[in-house]
């Protein structure tokens, strides 16, 4: 039976071989899992973390430059800790809050402490909320409102779509990233209403979708999906808290392919202007799994 395991292993190992998934190498270094992606000059990688509770995505350019979306629930700091330095980050040049939220923003501070930081990016409505939190760091609060367009990193645009402001709602960011032909709705509430409201203003067809809270049955609608009609959809975890199973059925009878970061691990996504790749990465101590689709 272990013959037979070996050889089954190895048969597997060689379908990727063949297939070309060779961009990312992943190396066990003083009991640490450390995961290098080589970007080249026109090359883009998300990661969304596999925290243990709340969401955090990481980007980073081949041309340099690092971005880091919400910061996951204080709970989570070791995790997000180490999840930084597996991924080889030790500036961030851009810190996106998407929502005020604890499960988004409760390691602002700890991150401030530990690492060099240019600005710090919320809601505009939000920048109240968050600078008792940051002192004498204010001064590198940047508020984003709806319809202002940027390019945090080289060649990648970014869009506000949403802040909840005009709607009496909590401050919140829904997001737009374009990278060549590549474009990420990266939704930071779930809320039926407000998601027709957008499909009635924008073109929402995007290649990825991260889901709104958390996979929360508020949000994420049939006629969402048909606007959005995404490849590609990333649901983070929050604890004490599962995904909708009715959002989980509509994703999937929609053909999507769906990682849920607790189920799968930390998902990345590395970007050609033309192409992708998805890889996903969970390690555990010494002990790591890695698999890879096109």
């Amino acid at each position: 039976m272990q013959m037979l395991i070996k050889r089954l292993a190895c048969f597997f190992f060689c379908l990727l071989f063949l297939a070309g998934c060779q961009v990312v190498s992943v190396v066990n270094v003083t009991n640490e899992l450390e995961v290098e992606f080589s970007l080249g000059d026109d090359e883009l990688a998300f990661t969304y973390f596999d925290l243990p509770s709340g969401e955090a995505t990481l980007i980073q350019s081949g041309q340099g430059g690092t971005v880091l979306i919400n910061t996951g629930d204080s709970s989570s700091q070791i995790e997000l800790a180490r999840k930084l330095h597996m991924y080889h980050v030790e500036t961030i040049d851009s810190l996106i809050v998407t929502n005020m939220g604890e499960e988004y923003s409760g390691n602002i501070t700890w991150l401030v402490d530990h690492y060099q930081i240019s600005s710090i990016i919320v809601p505009d409505a939000g920048k109240g909320m968050i600078e008792p939190q940051l002192k004498e760091n204010t001064g590198k609060i940047v508020g984003w409102k709806e319809g202002d367009k940027h390019e945090v990193l080289p060649n990648l645009k970014t869009e506000v779509l949403f802040t909840g402001e005009n709607e009496g709602l909590e401050p919140c960011l829904v997001l737009s990233f374009t990278y060549g032909e590549h474009r990420t709705l990266y939704m930071g509430l779930a809320d039926a209403e407000i998601e027709e409201l957008l499909a009635s203003h924008y073109d929402l067809k995007s290649t990825i979708l991260k889901v709104g809270h958390f996979g929360s049955s508020k949000g994420t609608s049939q006629e969402f999906l048909q606007e959005v009609d995404p490849q590609v959809a990333i649901l983070f975890s929050l604890e004490g808290k599962r995904p909708s199973e009715y959002v989980l059925e509509r994703l999937q009878e929609t053909w999507i392919d769906v990682y849920q970061t607790k189920k799968i691990g930390a998902v990345s996504i590395k970007c050609t202007l033309e192409n992708y790749e998805i890889w996903t990465v969970r390690a555990s101590g010494q002990e790591f799994h890695i698999a890879v689709s096109n």
